[in-house]
């Protein structure tokens, strides 16, 4: 981040939403595994997430963006996107949306009516803070299938 910032470079960040992982479907729930994996994106975001920390840390992670959200009104997912949004190096983030479920694009608009305030921002950053580093882990975008 800090080279990308030296050079005004700007990123478009994909799977900000780990596949649907972060979402309210997964809070409070037991970890998933194998065929409650219904889909190649949340088999590779959950292999990811496993790298990243355990499951209880990564329910912790949604209990903090639901509390956050909840004070803002809107999702997790939208309290997850913002977050990435405000983050100096992102220039934009994709987000993937199902065929034929629109409900999910009136619910990602409403990223643009969140700010984060440095109260929040500090919250989401302390649960962070106890999490692996995936660059060092995994390395560079697609590295994950160069093993």
């Amino acid at each position: 981040m800090q080279f990308c910032q030296e050079r005004e470079i700007k990123l478009l960040p994909y799977g900000t939403l780990c596949g649907g992982l972060l979402s309210e479907t997964y809070l409070g729930k037991p970890e998933p595994s194998g065929g409650m994996l219904n889909t190649t994106s949340l088999k590779k975001y959950k292999n990811m997430l496993n790298m990243w920390g355990s499951w209880s840390l990564f329910q912790e992670l949604l209990k903090t963006l639901k509390n956050i959200g909840d004070r803002h009104h809107v999702s997790i997912s939208n309290i997850a996107v913002r977050y990435i949004l405000d983050q100096p190096t992102v220039a934009g983030a994709i987000v993937g949306a199902r065929l034929g479920l629109s409900e999910h694009l009136e619910e990602n608009a409403q990223v643009f009516s969140v700010m984060l305030d440095t109260t929040d921002m500090l919250e989401i950053d302390d649960v962070l803070k106890k999490s692996q580093d995936l660059f060092k882990i995994i390395g560079d975008c697609g590295d994950e299938y160069r093993r």
